[in-house]
């Protein structure tokens, strides 16, 4: 089991989105440490987990990790959702992005940035069953 907050994947196999025994990584991020756990768990029967709770964390470890999908939780507050937004624009590969956030209405630029960088939106409370449907059909194809 990996201890929560920052979580890094050793010796990558040569597809640097496969781990060596095959499975897909996923990068679970959410500054609540319960909800990031609770993802970490629905998914690591299937999926290799790369887990952060820091922001200050979270470019260092989407580099270290080289996640086949990230899997975000968005703060509730909108100059937090900012900095989110510009580390997963700084640092972004071209995998898909989930993200989990609060419906709150923000700016249009900040709601259309949102929506430009990810694949699916869950607005919370969200089903974990739907997260977990939307992170198989994006990595498997189901």
């Amino acid at each position: 089991m990996y201890p929560i907050g920052t979580t890094t994947v050793k010796n990558a196999a040569k597809d640097k989105l496969i781990q060596s025994d095959g499975r897909k990584r996923v990068l679970v991020f959410s500054p609540d440490v319960a909800l990031a756990k609770s993802l970490s768990l629905l998914l690591e029967d299937q999926y290799e987990i790369a887990c952060e709770t820091q922001l200050d964390n979270l470019k260092g470890t989407i580099g270290n990790a080289s996640p086949g999908l990230l899997l975000i939780d968005l703060f509730s507050f909108p100059s937090d959702i900012l900095k989110e937004i510009n580390v997963l624009r700084t640092s972004r590969l071209k995998v898909p992005v989930i993200i989990l956030r609060v419906y709150r209405q923000l700016n249009p630029e900040i709601e259309e940035t949102i929506r430009d960088l990810s694949d699916f939106v869950f607005y919370k409370p969200f089903d974990v069953n739907a997260v977990a449907d939307a992170v198989h059909k994006l990595l498997d194809g189901h």
